[in-house]
């Protein structure tokens, strides 16, 4: 009798043991149940593995979510157009996002609310052949000596070319910007739809003529010597993107405070990454080659975002980039020019999408920033 007693406690005691030790996740992405005495609120965190998100992942693993009372749990997407659904139908709370896919979408799922800016993306590229004999925008611009003239050549050499890229992503805008560059149209090239990591596997192997996807598909073709035919601020306009957080009008609405502290939550990862760069960087780059096969190092991160992310690293800069009315980078001017333009190339209807429900970004920063 005494023999199964001293059992039965001993399992019991082994039960607890393993309740406790499975309240945190060894990513971090999911912490323990209070913090101080205080419940943490959960949250579902909707991520893409680009670099611009990753800092998400790195605040979880330094517990700056706990800090802020809240409880994250991640799930990974190839891009917008799988985020906005999730939101949606609730499977997210929150989610990564852009300004385009935010415009092209808002007729499809007319909850979504862009909630947050957070950075500047000018990383986007069409990336060539390297066996086809494609020019470069710098072989051309030598040619040229003009730099509307070498965009319109790059652009041209496009014309009944197959092109791997993702639908409803971020970076579709780059490829309907380059063309518009020659007076080219969509229906002037074959696209090939993939999802971003899929598609840079099959264009290794000889699928296509270009391809187009986020800057950690761009680093991995780039390295196998693949050339950007053009790339980011030498297209124009449509190929920058500002990026943060969307979510849906009613979680915004019951849950301001959430939307709040992740922008606390943000703003304290900026510090850590410049803080300490190495640590930082190491982890970005391990977090990014575990979801899309790269062989990154943190220097190459580094690098990376120093030339193609701005990221907003105190209230100040967010301020001034996005919610500045004079800024080159204004949320609003950003929104006014992609809304005109998908209307003029019949991709949304006229006066489908309205700014002032659509993107509550200023308002939910203010509040914030008091």
């Amino acid at each position: 009798m005494k023999k199964r007693l001293v059992l039965l406690l001993s399992l019991v005691v082994l039960s607890v043991s393993l309740a406790a030790c499975s309240g945190t996740e060894k990513n971090g992405e999911a912490g323990g149940a209070s913090t101080g005495g205080k419940a943490l609120k959960e949250i579902s965190l909707g991520l893409m593995p680009y670099y611009d998100y990753a800092p998400w992942a790195l605040a979880a693993e330094k517990g700056f979510f706990e800090e802020e009372g809240l409880k994250m749990k991640s799930t990974m997407f190839p891009v917008e157009g799988n985020v906005a659904p999730a939101l949606v139908n609730g499977s997210i709370d929150v989610g990564g996002f852009s300004d385009t896919p935010s415009i092209t979408l808002a007729a499809q799922f007319a909850d979504l609310r862009m909630v947050s800016f957070l950075n500047i993306f000018k990383g986007y590229a069409i990336i060539a052949d390297k066996d086809k004999g494609f020019k470069t925008y710098e072989e051309l611009l030598k040619e040229t000596n003009d730099s509307k003239q070498a965009a319109v050549e790059a652009g041209k050499q496009l014309k009944g070319k197959s092109i791997v890229t993702t639908s409803g992503a971020a970076f579709y805008m780059v490829l309907e910007q380059a063309l518009v560059n020659a007076g080219l149209t969509m229906d002037d090239v074959k696209v090939i739809d993939m999802e971003p990591d899929v598609g840079v596997s099959a264009f290794i192997s000889g699928t296509g003529d270009f391809y187009l996807g986020g800057l950690p598909q761009r680093e991995k073709l780039q390295g196998e010597g693949f050339p950007a035919m053009i790339s980011g601020e030498e297209i124009g306009p449509g190929a920058v993107s500002l990026a943060g957080l969307a979510t849906t009008k009613k979680y915004l609405d019951a849950n301001p405070d959430v939307i709040s502290s992740m922008q606390k939550v943000w703003f304290k990862t900026m510090d850590y990454i410049q803080n300490n760069p190495d640590d930082a960087y190491a982890y970005l780059a391990d977090w990014a080659n575990k979801r899309n096969g790269g062989k990154s190092t943190g220097e190459d991160v580094k690098k990376f975002i120093d030339s193609y992310v701005i990221f907003a690293k105190t209230p100040e800069e967010a301020r001034s980039y996005f919610y500045d009315e004079n800024s080159a980078t204004s949320w609003k001017k950003r929104y006014e020019y992609l809304v005109k333009y998908h209307e003029e190339t019949n991709v949304i209807k006229k006066d489908s999408v309205k700014l002032d429900e659509l993107v509550p970004a200023q308002s939910v920063f203010e509040t914030f920033a008091k």
